[in-house]
């Protein structure tokens, strides 16, 4: 009778942790997504719609081309991003990656979102060192 009352408690842990997962998951998954298509660096039109309404206004289409001319002037094209985190807050998330550019050493991306009621925007993205990626970032409303 323990045993198989063990059993199931712990069949219901592995259930709900299962669930838990799957739902950021998914919201990892579209981030990730996001992330990928801003730093193609292809066309603004293809990140207009995941900008928050805030960075849409504020980081227009020149800027988004200047943005890339000069990462590819000073610290040369992407040539690999590795995702190291994943961290939920309050109103929002962050990611964070481990990069190498062509003429750069080891640099940082992190992408903040904010949750707009389920659906995530994209708040802030920064190309750093390592050594500057201690920022704080504000995602709040």
């Amino acid at each position: 009778m323990r045993k198989t009352l063990l059993s199931i408690l712990t069949v219901l842990l592995l259930c709900i942790s299962c669930l838990c997962s799957a739902s950021d998951g998914k919201d990892l998954d579209y981030q990730q997504k996001v992330v990928d298509t801003f730093m193609a660096g292809k066309s603004y039109g293809s990140i207009a719609s995941y900008l928050d309404p805030e960075m849409r206004r504020d980081f227009t289409e020149k800027d988004y081309k200047d943005m890339f001319a000069s990462m590819d002037k000073s610290i040369g094209r992407l040539q690999q991003k590795d995702f190291i985190a994943y961290q939920k807050l309050e109103g929002g998330s962050l990611l964070r990656y481990k990069a190498k550019f062509e003429r750069a050493g080891q640099m940082q991306i992190i992408a903040a979102f904010r949750d707009n009621g389920g659906k995530f925007t994209l708040t802030d993205l920064m190309v750093l060192e390592p050594s500057r990626s201690s920022l704080t970032i504000n995602i709040g409303k």
